[in-house]
């Protein structure tokens, strides 16, 4: 017999990571598989879920997508290679004003002369002495190049003649503003160019691993990457481009959700162990934000999904405070059940625990600290230290550690944000476990810590359940609806003052007004994505009077939407009016290419969407495509009896391999 020839996607998720196997032929899953995440090495993770997917060698692998958390988590968390960044033309006051110098994660940074206005004119000759004497002191202290020149998406001749100049010192990699967005606000523009500077390494090792895991099972098929927009690119491109993979796990649940169930309209709420993102998906593709990405504390011209992410997933923390309020989440913890799993002997302390019954001074029944990581050049505190040093065998509750410290109280914020220690805590997986048993775990350790949080809160196990559930029900249900409402209004409504929050506590049905009843009626149904939603969202569409379709192979629906993905690039080309001392019109024509200059509107746009068409195309090809349709598209804005035109051409087709029949 044959090989039979498979597409594998991965999606390396904050909690699991997510492998499938899909026929190509006709689009449908033949194999799946989870296994946990590993932060501190994501393609050792990838290797677990592979050996578990049992890739035989009666299966031809032609093509392998991957989306990953790492670039949005390696920004978030501040990690990445050494960037030198050399701006060309920037002013020293917009700079200070928005504290680039200490703001901006970059080694060293050298303002030199030069620059263009917004006609794309020179407005001060290039320093190329400087840019020369800025490389040569930069290049031994840097990993990657960050330039960036003031209106250079006008006219990037700047930026290429520096680039050129840090090419010839060696082979360091170097990004260009022009290169990464034609959006003019500068400030984002010279974040986004960083930030990719500063992930190259990062993306690099990553895709070094993945190719090294894929190269042990003699799978040598071309390896592509999900963006944040949800198209897909090749290897080559993602090492050049990694900032554009931000939020691309997203991106990959929308488009899973959209194959598995073949609407085109929905809302897409992808629950997982860490948070629960919502998309509003619209003829098959979630809306993306039109003012670039937000990733941490930066906001960047890349393009992607426009989701909300809330902290709370499968694997949020169920804590009460002294008043024995409960609450979920945002903070995420490792399962009882997991823990358990590895050290059984948690259980006798949980028990212990609920047999002693639990002091008025303790916040919370029972919480285990557990050290994931070696130390690294940190300052630790002398009670840090003991925590360790008391913690190299084996995770121990905050009242044993208590106990042996002689202390209350311990703080270990510090080693819990440097990822030294992890904390372990009763999560709605716990809860669930009964539901989610096919996850493997100690059953024991699940069970003994519902049992004791229900003690303490002086309830039954079945109403703990009940509480978390409606909890996690109504954060999700009002999340929904309020994502909706600023998708169409650009209004709201959270933090809710008290007349909405009354009305919000009304439609979720917790009775506060006799005269008024108020319901929310969504008008799409919601499409569930991840393995703990069959227990949260038919609750959330029935609060939202809708209909809630969890497809099949919903709990891999990530790693479905990375496999049938499609590539596309979008380029735009400005015609610009320019009107020269004389009174003279000429229309400037800005491209990534240059700046070209013709006698009428008419041959300016021609020329224009000839221009968006080859690069587009080009692009598309570069990023990986096999063949391309193009879709080209106008927006008109008149100035006086003038008219500045923008064409917008979009390159996209199918990956090279093979791919599903649509």
């Amino acid at each position: 017999m044959g090989q039979s020839v498979r597409l594998l996607g991965i999606d390396a998720g904050g909690t699991y990571t997510d492998a499938v196997l899909i026929n190509p032929q006709n689009g449908t899953v033949s194999h799946k598989a989870k296994a946990l995440t590993t932060p501190y090495d994501l393609s050792i993770g990838i290797g677990n879920a592979l050996d578990l997917l049992i890739i035989g060698e009666e299966t031809k692998i032609s093509l392998v997508s991957i989306s990953t958390t790492l670039a949005t988590n390696s920004i978030v968390e501040e990690h990445g290679g050494r960037v030198g960044l050399i701006l060309i033309g920037y002013d020293g006051d917009l700079i200070k004003r928005n504290s680039l110098e200490t703001r901006l994660p970059v080694s060293a940074f050298y303002l030199i002369n030069g620059g263009h206005d917004v006609k794309g004119e020179v407005v001060n000759p290039l320093d190329i002495q400087a840019a020369e004497q800025a490389v040569l002191e930069l290049y031994p202290l840097v990993d990657a190049f960050a330039v960036s020149g003031y209106f250079s998406v006008l006219n990037p001749e700047h930026e290429i003649k520096v680039r050129d100049i840090i090419n010839r010192h060696g082979g360091k990699p170097v990004v260009c503003g022009h290169e990464i967005t034609n959006q003019l606000d500068a400030i984002k523009r010279v974040a986004t160019v960083v930030l990719n500077a500063r992930l190259l390494p990062v993306i690099g090792q990553l895709l070094d691993g993945v190719r090294n895991e894929l190269q042990k099972r003699s799978i040598e098929a071309p390896l592509m990457v999900l963006k944040g927009d949800g198209s897909l690119v090749d290897e080559k491109y993602a090492r050049l481009r990694p900032v554009e993979t931000v939020l691309s796990g997203p991106a990959a649940s929308a488009i899973g959700a959209h194959f598995l169930s073949q609407l085109d309209n929905a809302v897409v709420v992808d629950m997982g162990g860490t948070t629960t993102d919502i998309a509003n998906l619209e003829d098959g593709l979630p809306w993306t934000n039109p003012s670039g990405a937000i990733i941490g504390s930066w906001q960047t011209s890349v393009r992607a999904a426009d989701l909300r992410s809330i902290g709370l997933g499968g694997d949020s923390r169920i804590s009460v405070d002294r008043g024995r309020n409960l609450t979920v989440g945002p903070k995420r913890a490792i399962p009882l059940f997991r823990l358990g799993e590895s050290y059984p002997h948690i259980n006798n302390e949980i028990e212990a625990a609920f047999h002693a019954g639990v002091g008025e001074r303790h916040i919370y029944p029972i919480e285990f600290l557990v050290k994931v990581r070696k130390m690294e050049d940190l300052k630790l505190s002398g009670v840090e230290l003991d925590i360790i040093r008391s913690l190299e065998d084996g995770p121990k509750s905050l009242t044993s550690l208590e106990k042996e410290l002689n202390t209350v109280l311990i703080d270990t914020k510090n080693l819990e944000a440097s990822g030294i220690l992890r904390r372990s805590s009763l999560t709605p997986t716990d809860i669930l476990w009964s539901d989610l048993s096919d996850i493997g775990g100690n059953f024991a350790a699940a069970k003994a810590g519902s049992r004791l949080m229900a003690d303490y809160l002086g309830i039954s196990v079945m109403e703990l359940r009940e509480r978390v559930v409606g909890l996690m029900v109504d954060t999700i249900t009002t999340e929904i609806f309020n994502k909706l409402m600023h998708d169409e209004t650009h209004q709201s409504l959270l933090p809710a003052m008290q007349p909405w929050k009354y009305l919000i506590d009304q439609a979720l049905n917790h009775s506060c007004l006799k005269a008024i009843d108020v319901k929310f009626i969504l008008n799409k149904p919601i499409i569930a994505i991840g393995a703990p939603v069959g227990a949260f969202l038919p609750l959330v569409a029935q609060q939202l009077h809708t209909n809630c379709i969890i497809p099949p192979h919903a709990e891999v629906g990530n790693a479905v939407g990375v496999t049938v993905a499609l590539v596309s690039q979008s380029v735009e080309v400005l015609v610009q009016p320019w009107v020269k001392g004389s009174g003279t019109v000429r229309y400037l024509i800005h491209s990534v290419s240059g700046r070209e200059e013709e006698y009428s509107l008419a041959r300016a746009v021609k020329r224009a969407e000839a221009l968006a068409v080859e690069i587009a195309r080009k692009a598309a090809y570069q990023a990986g495509a096999r063949n391309v349709e193009i879709k080209l598209e106008q927006k008109k804005v008149v100035l006086g009896n003038l008219a500045e035109v923008t064409i917008r051409a979009t390159a996209k087709g199918p990956p090279k391999g093979l791919r599903y029949k649509n």
